[in-house]
């Protein structure tokens, strides 16, 4: 259902400006309000005693990186959601970043916040390498 809602609302951003109480600006903040509440539910990154029990260091410290990993994943999206709507904003809501050339439809309603389009993405990602035996 918000896929059609979205694709809708993108392919009428040529017709007018996606704006403050716009189907894409709404479901933007909806996002940024999720990954918010999960990143306060995280709590803090540091955890002493489990059950009374102290986790051994090796454990702990992987558990540590890996919920470090996840707060910086989290954080990142909650920026690219801001930066989404920041180009709602100044016009610029449906154009790569790097090139400007348009982002395809299809793309944004995958993924509203998307700022690249497809080739300045691949080249953006590091080059999947595929071994033969």
């Amino acid at each position: 259902m918000i896929d059609g809602m979205l694709l809708q609302t993108v392919e009428g951003l040529g017709e007018q400006l996606a704006l403050p109480g716009s189907e894409v600006w709404e479901w933007l903040q909806g996002e940024k309000e999720k990954v918010g509440r999960e990143i306060l539910s995280d709590g803090p990154l540091c955890h002493g005693a489990v059950n009374g029990m102290q986790e051994s260091e090796a454990a702990e410290e992987y558990g540590n990186q890996v919920e470090w990993q996840y707060r910086g994943h989290l954080e990142e999206r909650l920026r690219e959601l801001g930066e989404a709507q920041d180009r709602l904003m100044a016009g610029a809501y449906g154009r790569c970043t790097d090139c400007g050339a348009e982002i395809d439809k299809r793309r944004l309603a995958a993924d509203p916040a998307l700022a690249l389009c497809i080739t300045c993405q691949r080249s953006t990602e590091p080059e999947v390498q595929v071994r033969t035996l």
